[in-house]
């Protein structure tokens, strides 16, 4: 296998479109299908499904792209050893509540590209269902929770810091102004709750 063609493979996994892939590799469309041809038919599986103009990725396609991320920052990671460049290169997954993210990622965002202006961060909203097998499978590289109670094996897990929780409510709802708030007081009112917080 070829990294170029495992590179091509990557941009097409993440774009899910050939013509979106081309434009971003440079590449023209009909290269950009050869090379995903070459590495199937090397693989002797299909990596995509095509329903007319969708495209989709087969299991195969799936595992195959944890791995192409993986080679290309390894790829990265050894030029920057060898030729001695010292600075981290490559690419970060990070999944984080849009809640965190909005509080505290742009100061942490600035600090890391001032010491890692190589290293491309791409953050996407986060769920502990699968985070075990996504941060094992190296498909994220790391995963910020709020969460009191999280138990993952084969997961390094550190605890940052203990947020408060805060309900808020309307200036004339029946509960404002208490100071505090029982489970039995907020039994009969509605409560809305970020999904994956």
């Amino acid at each position: 296998m070829e990294l170029r063609n495992l590179k091509t493979f990557r941009v097409v996994a993440e774009h899910l479109n050939f013509t979106r892939a081309a434009k971003v590799l440079h590449l023209a469309q009909s290269s950009v299908s050869a090379q995903i041809k070459i590495l199937e038919a090397e693989l002797e599986t299909r990596l995509f499904d095509r329903i007319g103009r969708q495209v989709t990725l087969t299991d195969t396609g799936r595992l195959l792209y944890n791995y192409a991320r993986r080679i290309e920052d390894m790829d990265l990671e050894i030029r920057s050893e060898i030729q001695g460049m010292g600075a981290f290169k490559g690419r970060l997954t990070i999944r984080v509540p849009e809640t965190l993210a909005a509080l505290y990622m742009p100061g942490v965002v600035k600090t890391f590209h001032s010491r890692h202006p190589e290293v491309r961060l791409n953050f996407i909203n986060c769920s502990d269902l699968q985070l075990r097998e996504e941060l094992n499978s190296g498909r994220i590289d790391l995963a910020f929770l709020m969460s009191d109670d999280l138990n993952l094996t084969d997961v390094n897990l550190l605890r940052l810091a203990e947020e408060p929780l805060v309900l808020t409510c309307g200036p004339d709802h029946e509960l404002a102004g208490m100071p505090a708030v029982s489970w039995n007081e907020l039994a009969n009112h509605t409560l809305l709750l970020p999904k994956t917080d």
